[in-house]
Order: C-alpha cells, then sequence, then structure tokens
C-alpha cells in the first residue's frame, strides 16, 4: 500500500471523529521510539560467548590460528543480525523500557507537532510504534478535565490490545475511531468548532 493511501486513511479517522467531538487529532507512525544500540550490542556479546564456548568444548576442532578472526567475524554479523531483526531486540530488551521510549517519543511528537497549542487544550495525540508493538496517547489537559480517570485508562488498555502489527494505519485508524467515540459525550463538536491542528499524519 502506498504511503500516499495510507495517509488518505488516517486523514478520513480523523475527519470523521472530528466531525462527533471538539477535540483535535494527531497521529504519528514510527517504525521504532529508540534506536537500541546497546541491546544489539548485549545480543552480539552472548552469541559470541556462546560461539565461543562452542569452539572450545564442541564435538568440532577448529584452529586456533582462525578463532579470533571468526569470533570478530561472528560478533559484527550478530550485531548488524539484531539491529534489522526486530525480535531480537524485543526479546533482548525489556518491555518497561521499550513502554517508557514510546512514551517519550509520544510526548516528543505531542511538542513538536504543537498538539498543546489548541484554545481549549483539547489535542490528542496518537503514536503507533511497530518495533516497540505499542499503541501510546498523549492528551491534554482538557482532555483530562473532560473524563473520568478510569474509563480513559481502560479505554487506552482496550486500544492497546488492539494493536494490528500487520496494519499500522489501520491501528492509528482504529485508536482515533475508539478516542473520537469516547469523547464525542463530554466534548461534542460545537458550531464554532474550527479545526486547529493539521489532519497530515507523520509516516516514518
Amino acid at each position: 500500500m502506498s504511503q500516499d493511501t495510507d495517509t488518505a486513511r488516517v486523514v478520513d479517522a480523523v475527519e470523521e471523529v472530528e466531525s462527533k467531538t471538539s477535540a483535535e487529532f494527531v497521529v504519528a507512525l514510527e517504525p521504532s521510539s529508540g534506536s537500541y544500540r546497546d541491546v544489539d550490542l548485549l545480543f552480539a556479546i552472548v552469541f559470541n560467548f556462546v560461539a565461543l564456548v562452542f569452539v572450545f568444548f564442541g564435538p568440532i576442532v577448529f584452529d586456533p590460528d582462525w578463532v579470533p578472526l571468526t569470533q570478530s567475524l561472528l560478533f559484527v554479523m550478530a550485531w548488524v543480525f539484531s539491529a534489522y531483526t526486530p525480535y531480537i531486540r524485543r526479546l533482548f530488551c525489556p518491555s518497561a523500557r521499550m513502554a517508557q521510549q514510546v512514551r517519550e517519543a509520544a510526548q516528543l511528537h505531542f511538542l513538536k507537532r504543537g498538539v498543546s497549542q489548541t484554545q481549549k487544550r483539547i489535542g490528542v495525540l496518537v503514536l503507533v510504534s511497530q518495533l516497540e508493538q505499542r499503541v501510546e496517547v498523549v492528551a491534554d489537559s482538557g482532555i483530562w478535565r473532560a473524563v473520568k480517570d478510569e474509563s480513559w485508562e481502560a479505554l487506552l488498555v482496550d486500544i492497546q490490545a488492539e494493536y494490528d502489527g500487520e496494519d499500522l494505519v489501520g491501528t492509528a485508524a482504529v485508536a482515533v475511531e475508539r478516542l473520537g467515540g469516547f469523547l464525542a459525550e463530554p466534548l461534542p463538536v460545537s458550531k464554532d468548532d474550527i479545526d486547529e491542528l493539521s489532519n497530515m499524519p507523520a509516516l516514518h
């Protein structure tokens, strides 16, 4: 699917919900919210240690002269493999750290996209981060004043449960629809409502 089509799907979802609620939505999609280079290094070290144990204690006899070069090559290969394999990073990286990385990335988008600049402070940032398999929602103070904390948190849990790694745009669209439906009652659209934020998503 082309980026233009992806953009159109998100824009349509945002425009649809903003016709029902005065809340303003901004969407961002990221392949990853952190670099995780230290995780790649850890994987390479562990892999190299296992390979070294096999060299010295395994059933196959290796020429000692080739061990340093072989280990160096394996180290580089393992590092590169981890860097391009999301599963390895998720396996070696604590889930709490990944959640924190996505939270920080969402807060950065929230500031850079001007979501905090709406007149009534009712902006909502939705970030879908692929590597971490997370949907992060950052809402401005006007949103928090209009909703009950327990109901809002329960909704965010449901949205996370609906994450679809095969369709990030669809995940973002569903999140916007769920949030918009939830906010339609406490923050209904008014006759003088204006669109203060861009509906174009940030796709990377």
